[in-house]
């Protein structure tokens, strides 16, 4: 059990690794990438749905979302029901983009999977959401803020 923080950090440090590789023609930074793909299958998502998609905080996302319009890959637009909510769209730029982006996430996938059973692999995503699971909760418990 000792080993599971051991084992997770390298896994996120080695998958970033290669994806930071494979994109460094492109402009997005480590970690915007899951923000750029979240947002390129949820067009119209806004910051706070985006937040809780990936499990992180609003300042997480308002940095990665404020560096990706920087970059033209996003463009913000405000919701015409509610002014206060920003909904997120990839502007042409990411349109052409994404097509990169979704490859590099299919390979990195089929890495981390390369050598598991389909049984494996379903337990894995089981045994992975219920520990996402639980950390979400206890981050909330703490702060609902903390990133």
């Amino acid at each position: 059990m000792k080993n599971i923080s051991k084992f997770n950090a390298a896994i996120y440090r080695n998958g970033q690794s290669i994806m930071n590789y494979k994109l460094r023609d492109l402009d997005i930074k480590s970690g915007q990438q899951d923000f750029f793909y979240v947002i390129s299958k949820n067009e119209g998502i806004s910051q706070k749905e985006l937040s809780e998609y990936l499990y992180v905080g609003k300042s997480t996302t308002a940095k990665a979302v404020k560096s990706l319009v920087k970059n033209n890959y996003v463009k913000v637009e405000r919701d015409e029901n509610d002014k206060r909510i920003h909904r997120l769209y990839l502007t042409q730029k990411g349109r052409e983009t994404i097509p990169k982006i979704e490859s590099v996430f299919l390979e990195l996938t089929d890495i981390f999977t390369k050598d598991l059973s389909e049984y494996e692999k379903d337990q894995t995503l089981i045994v992975l959401k219920k520990i996402l699971n639980t950390l979400y909760e206890e981050k909330n418990k703490l702060n609902s803020d903390i990133d």
